[in-house]
């Protein structure tokens, strides 16, 4: 009951066309580092400024023809500040209209943003919820014969996606190589590590919009207007960190298998992939400095999912973040550490 209730503190929304917000607390469960490789500073509060940007994308390719239409979301920038110490890391975040790209060219995008992580004795968890309406053709000048470099992309208002997943992570070299002091900086990595990682997740992506996303020199069966499908995964890959005194560069690759449920309507009629297996990638990559006051880095978080259709049709979407922040650690303040213990 504790990791669950812990757990769902852990959420972080976000919230777009107009203002986002964010807000994320991460319990932390203590164990012990081996401190020849990693330092633990959650003993501080650590405060920092952030500019965080979403991206979603999917795409339906005719592999045989290589012709394939490509949707983007007008996506905001953020700006944002956080905190974190001991187990309690929070981080809020405005997304102004201002920070959208041109609409006139590009469109108008609505987006909502919800995640979450705990970060366990051993293990991560991740939990998000994501949805997007408003999308535009970014590959204009392959599908539109008449499009001219420079004028507004096609826009497709009507399209909406919904997307939820769960991502549970094992590092097999914990001791030496903590996602957490990676990715949350509550700590010094003090020497290059790395770590075998295996990753099960849970995938559903859905989507609808009021005609055919694809013009009708397509197939029949690739003329969809919605789907639902549910997609279980297991990946493993690698993960390492290169550390040069207070510099760091690191990079995760996690290629996997996901078996896929679903429906997809198209104007052939509905379709059923009945766990087809299918391709999924995860990349997590990012560079930086941390010392024991200051850290600043940048980050890329990348999740892709692809789905073999009939007819030589595959449909993929990719989501994720890029991320520039900058912080300062300072000794935290004696009521601070009163109302923390107390928690």
């Amino acid at each position: 009951m504790r990791a669950l209730f812990l757990f769902c503190l852990v959420a972080t929304p976000y919230f777009s066309n107009g203002q986002n917000k964010g807000f994320s607390v991460p319990k932390i469960e203590t164990y012990e580092y081996d401190t020849n490789y990693i330092e633990n500073y959650n003993s501080q509060l650590a405060l920092r400024f952030v500019l965080p940007k979403r991206f979603d994308q999917f795409t339906l390719k005719n592999t045989l023809t290589n012709k394939k239409y490509v949707y983007k979301a007008n996506e905001h920038y953020g700006i944002g500040i956080g905190i974190t110490y001991k187990w309690l890391a929070v981080d809020l975040s405005l997304n102004p209209d201002f920070t959208q790209r041109n609409t006139e060219k590009f469109g108008e995008t609505r987006e909502f943003n919800l995640k979450g992580s705990a970060y366990l004795k051993r293990h991560v968890i991740d939990a998000y919820l994501r949805w997007y309406k408003g999308y535009y053709v970014s590959n204009a000048e392959d599908v539109i014969p008449d499009w001219e470099s420079g004028t507004p992309y096609p826009l497709r208002p009507d399209i909406a996606t919904l997307s939820w997943g769960f991502n549970y992570t094992i590092p097999f070299n914990w001791k030496k190589y903590s996602p957490r002091v990676i990715f949350v900086l509550d700590g010094e990595l003090k020497k290059s590590a790395g770590s075998f990682m295996a990753v099960s997740s849970l995938y559903f992506y859905h989507s609808r919009a009021d005609s055919s996303i694809v013009d009708n020199s397509f197939s029949p069966e690739a003329q969809i207007n919605s789907f639902n499908v549910l997609m279980l995964g297991q990946l493993f890959g690698y993960s390492y960190t290169f550390v040069y005194k207070k510099f760091y560069a690191s990079a995760s690759i996690l290629p996997g298998i996901t078996y896929a449920i679903g429906t997809i309507y198209s104007e052939a009629g509905s379709y059923n992939p009945r766990f087809t297996a299918n391709f999924k990638m995860m990349i997590r990559a990012g560079i930086g400095y941390n010392s024991k006051r200051w850290y600043t880095g940048v980050y890329l978080i990348a999740d892709n999912n692809q789905i073999t259709l009939p007819n030589d049709l595959v449909l993929s979407n990719t989501i994720g973040e890029f991320r520039v922040f900058v912080g300062y650690r300072i000794k935290a303040p004696k009521v601070m550490d009163d109302v923390m213990n107390k928690l």
